[in-house]
């Protein structure tokens, strides 16, 4: 064997992928049992909020749809696809300390306890060629993130940010997020205007460093898109250390393409 394959995932696949990297974290198992974690709404965030329960031994069906505020969406035919929000039901953020899910009121106060070795799970709608993610934000008041990353930097505790990379962008986020804003733009065709906050000090996992957390091996971003139900998909070239550890990714990928397609609340 060559130990070197191309696997094709669509975003859905990408998630699942993601959030099996960000469990396996060291920083991650840390905090998971010494200290606190903070998951924000998100997509990707739902599957890595399920990884969690399955770690924690309380495995717990949810809506994926329904840990979501923002989201890109379609909007009918002959529309464009739309900036919008989940108009569903949403569940609330999710704090875990010392492996278990912890109740709280106020996420600025609970975060302003955070302490170093704490971790934030913010996912994101962009990342950029520098491998700097980025939020789109319609609320005035700034989001998650915009009341929370400030305070975050300050204390100096760690975000991570999973994403996946069909969110990749050509254009620098430290460029963009000066002309986007919700004051600055015109409604679009459809939906709402929203501005762009940079997570500048995040920790990116992607599908790279997801599998190269999982596996001894070294993942390469070749190819992007598709058609006729491909579309948003990404092509990875996995090349094993060995036999083995490809014959591992093959029986873990497996089952990785089995993942659902996720089902947005629109």
């Amino acid at each position: 064997m060559k130990n070197r394959k191309v696997f094709v995932l669509n975003p859905t696949q990408s998630k699942r992928l993601i959030a099996k990297g960000v469990i396996s974290l060291p920083q991650v198992q840390q905090a998971l049992h010494e200290g606190k974690i903070y998951i924000s709404r998100g997509s990707t965030n739902a599957y890595v909020l399920e990884e969690f329960y399955q770690t924690i031994g309380q495995p717990r069906e949810f809506n994926k749809g329904d840990f979501v505020a923002g989201q890109i969406v379609p909007n009918g035919p002959e529309k464009f696809m739309k900036w919008w929000v989940n108009k569903g039901n949403r569940l609330d953020e999710v704090l875990f300390v010392k492996g278990k899910p912890a109740k709280f009121e106020d996420r600025v106060k609970e975060i302003r306890k955070f302490t170093q070795g704490d971790l934030f799970i913010k996912g994101a709608n962009a990342l950029d060629l520098q491998g700097i993610p980025a939020v789109l934000v319609g609320g005035k008041d700034g989001g998650t993130i915009g009341t929370l990353q400030g305070i975050l930097q300050a204390k100096g505790i760690e975000i991570i940010c999973p994403i996946g990379l069909e969110k990749l962008v050509f254009h620098p986020v430290s460029e963009t997020q000066f002309v986007m804003g919700m004051e600055k733009m015109d409604t679009p065709m459809e939906g709402i205007p929203c501005g762009l906050i940079p997570m500048i000090s995040a920790t990116v996992i992607t599908e790279i460093e997801a599998m190269e957390a999982l596996f001894e091996c070294e993942v390469f971003h070749v190819a992007s898109g598709g058609v006729g139900g491909a579309e948003g998909c990404i092509s990875l070239l996995v090349d094993a250390y060995d036999d083995a550890e490809m014959k591992r990714i093959i029986k873990f990928m497996e089952k990785i393409a089995r993942e659902p397609i996720y089902q947005p609340n629109t």
